[in-house]
């Protein structure tokens, strides 16, 4: 893995085999994507910034997939922000190249692909599913997707079709991608290529990324919930 090289993954370091095993990551300084999206909210985090978000994990992804690699925990938690605001895949505890086989009790089920529950089949597809539920955790600004089901409920209505509703606001091309992600047949999902390239489309559409992180064009900080 510290041959893996792209600016949205975290990169390893290296691996201390000393008094246990130790992995060595970079330091990414904003902390996970769920808690950036919880304590800032609409009022310090616009549309393109999650647009932006959204694109640069898609991009990460994008190169685990053209090196044959699923990542099989993708999630809004194991995104990392880095002080210039990189969204950055992280938590490649799983990641392995593709094949079948994985103990289903490990598995984040509220995230993990039908195919991935039911027959233990991984592939970049599967990846994409997840994709579309961390889509769904950026525009509802960090809640918990298929809140109030438990997973048993969540399983069951997936394998039936359901599908998560748009969070409030999202814009509508990106509640047209979430669905795309969620095709029950994995060959009908996009690749991480197209995603990138409509994400990008998005972002173009939505205009540049405005203030973010509490601060305003000036670097002075707005208070909460104050538009610049």
């Amino acid at each position: 893995m510290t041959k893996m090289q792209h600016k949205n993954l975290v990169r390893l370091l290296g691996v201390i085999l000393h008094q246990g095993l130790y992995i060595v990551m970079e330091h990414v300084s904003k902390g996970n994507l769920v808690n950036f999206l919880r304590t800032r909210g609409r009022a310090l985090v616009n549309t393109p910034q999650l647009l932006q978000f959204s694109l640069h994990v898609a991009e990460g992804m994008e190169y685990l997939e053209s090196k044959k690699l699923v990542h099989r925990d993708l999630a809004a938690r194991n995104i990392l922000i880095s002080e210039d605001l990189v969204a950055k895949v992280s938590d490649f505890g799983l990641a392995k190249a593709e094949r079948k086989g994985l103990d289903s009790s490990r598995l984040p089920v509220k995230w993990t692909a039908p195919e991935a529950l039911k027959h233990g089949k991984f592939s970049s597809k599967s990846d994409v599913w997840s994709f579309g539920v961390l889509l769904w955790e950026v525009f509802s600004y960090g809640r918990a997707p298929y809140p109030k089901m438990s997973l048993k409920e969540v399983t069951e209505a997936v394998e039936k079709g359901y599908r998560m509703e748009p969070p409030a606001g999202c814009p509508g091309p990106v509640h047209t991608l979430m669905s795309s992600c969620w095709e029950a047949e994995p060959a009908r999902r996009p690749p991480f290529r197209k995603l990138a390239e409509k994400l990008a489309r998005e972002l173009r559409s939505a205009g540049a990324t405005g203030p973010v992180d509490g601060q305003d064009a000036d670097g002075s900080t707005l208070p909460c919930g104050q538009d610049p």
